[in-house]
């Protein structure tokens, strides 16, 4: 789970563990909280006031990567069910423009529902990313993209993902990717992220992003344990800076893959 700072009391920390058993605090964000699986972190009323955020906390990576800082305007372009977005506006203290964008109207309820729970103050609104409208809009963007969920597949023992899907995915990604370059301003910054460990659609997209468009690689500054990306998959070399790449495994946390890439 995650702090919510715009909710939280200053006695959080203390009642929280009052609630739960064996709460640990995460070493590389102290707004991430570590439970045992029986516990049931949704039913609870310091919950439904929204003064924490359920979820794995492989996905507080993508946001500590983009450091949103108040004041800036800051555009979430696949934002449902909002996590992310609760998680910008608790950065920058609901100082600055949020805009909530996702191209699905039936997943838009749910991105609308936790930005009130959170008290995130973020504009929201249905449209197809890749035909996002303007230049130079933005400070931050962040794409959380649509991916096949490789971790997530792994760990139901599912097996890797097809590859005509994860190519098929690969394109939108880029699109996606791609707006984003337009969107962003000169001295901004984009974060890329997915959950699955495919390099067509974390590596490739990069490399591609950074040969057409004015995009380029930038050193993350994260305290999370993390490996860094791969210079090749299966004969094709990527010609990027793969030690500025984030991969974040099982095997660094207890929770889901993350792949990250902050880009300038």
């Amino acid at each position: 789970m995650r702090r919510n700072d715009l909710k939280a009391s200053d006695d959080f920390d203390g009642r929280l563990r009052n609630r739960f058993d064996d709460v640990e605090q995460s070493d590389w964000n102290p707004r991430v909280f570590r439970l045992p699986e029986a516990e049931k972190p949704g039913n609870t009323y310091m919950h439904w006031r929204g003064e924490y955020y359920v979820q794995e906390e492989s996905a507080a990576v993508p946001v500590d990567i983009l450091n949103p800082q108040p004041g800036e305007s800051v555009l979430d372009l696949c934002a449902a069910p909002g996590g992310k977005t609760s998680q910008i506006a608790a950065r920058t203290g609901n100082r600055g423009e949020l805009v909530a964008n996702d191209s699905s109207r039936n997943r838009l309820s749910s991105l609308q529902v936790n930005s009130y729970r959170t008290g995130a103050a973020a504009a929201t609104t249905c449209r197809d990313g890749r035909d996002f409208a303007g230049r130079d809009r933005f400070d931050k963007v962040l794409v959380d993209a649509p991916c096949t969920g490789e971790g997530d597949r792994l760990r139901r023992g599912e097996g890797a993902a097809d590859p005509e899907n994860s190519e098929g995915l690969a394109r939108l990604q880029y699109r996606l990717l791609e707006a984003a370059a337009r969107l962003v301003n000169p001295s901004g910054a984009v974060v890329y992220s997915t959950c699955t460990l495919s390099p067509h659609e974390n590596e490739a997209v990069v490399d591609r992003a950074i040969e057409e468009t004015e995009l380029e690689l930038a050193a993350p500054e994260t305290r999370v344990p993390h490996d860094t990306g791969l210079e090749g998959f299966e004969g094709q070399g990527f010609d990027l800076e793969a030690g500025k790449l984030v991969r974040v495994t099982p095997r660094h946390l207890d929770s889901g893959v993350i792949f990250c890439a902050r880009l300038e």
